[in-house]
């Protein structure tokens, strides 16, 4: 599989705030800047290769030179550790207005689809590293760990795609995965149905097994463009989720649905 490594020159248009230069005047006196770049950087040197860079959008042009963004690490293909029918990535997450730490996560690439998720792994849940002078050697540290988990999340893989869900079960799921979306009063405020977000943009994908399920789910709640209606009844798509904040948080909350439902299915299996 060919890799496409971002230049600095790509990194800084798609999410300038990697190279900021100082943190928001609002801090206060005793954080301790450390560009993102300078990570960027120390990671690319340990052979994690910057691939994949957002940034949460910024009404003012001060606002967009510290928002928060997110940078996705990938090794060389001869290196890149397997997880099913995905390779493992680093997620680094930051910004330079108080609003996050730094944190480092360990996440998925899908091959089939080209769409990345955020894995928490054990109880570790990645790292978050406050900002000060020891930023980049903490998440060297930290990526070190991160990777020793790989495994686990390859036995979480295999657990999903070895249980098959039934159309009541899928439904619940999705019902489930909107609720994360939208809310409890995802009924009221979804414009698309459970049964749209479980449609499959591949035939590939149509296996009914937990991992085809999620991966369905999750592909199509982040990258949006599914055909629904507005709360006013108008014909509408659903737009793709750019935050960063929220591109992580929806992430972390899909994989931990997904293995609540391994949990509950293997329980229904062994009674």
């Amino acid at each position: 599989m060919t890799m496409h490594i971002l230049s600095h020159d790509q990194l800084r248009r798609q999410a300038p705030a990697i190279f900021a230069t100082a943190p928001d005047q609002a801090v206060s006196d005793r954080y301790g800047f450390v560009p993102t770049i300078e990570v960027v950087n120390a990671l690319q040197s340990e052979g994690w290769h910057p691939v994949r860079a957002q940034q949460t959008l910024a009404r003012t042009q001060e606002r967009r030179a510290v928002s928060r963004h997110m940078v996705r690490f990938r090794q060389e293909p001869d290196r890149q550790i397997k997880v099913g029918d995905s390779v493992a990535e680093l997620v680094l997450t930051n910004s330079h207005d108080r609003t996050s730490a730094y944190q480092l996560d360990l996440g998925l690439f899908r091959l089939v689809c080209s769409n990345g998720m955020v894995t928490p792994v054990g109880e570790m849940g990645g790292i978050r590293v406050r900002h000060g002078r020891q930023v980049v050697t903490e998440i060297l540290e930290g990526s070190i760990a991160l990777i020793d988990e790989a495994p686990e999340v390859a036995t979480a893989v295999d657990r999903f795609r070895s249980l098959r869900l039934s159309p009541d079960e899928a439904q619940l799921f999705a019902q489930s995965a909107l609720t994360l979306r939208y809310g409890e009063d995802w009924i009221n405020v979804s414009p698309v149905t459970p049964e749209a977000v479980l449609q499959a943009r591949r035939s590939e994908d149509r296996e009914v097994d937990l991992w085809h399920v999620f991966n369905r789910t999750q592909e199509n709640l982040l990258k949006g463009g599914i055909r629904g209606r507005s709360t006013n009844g108008r014909n509408t798509r659903t737009r793709p989720i750019r935050s960063v904040s929220e591109d992580v948080r929806l992430n972390r909350a899909l994989w931990q649905l997904t293995e609540h439902f391994a949990a509950l299915k293997s329980k229904s299996i062994a009674a």
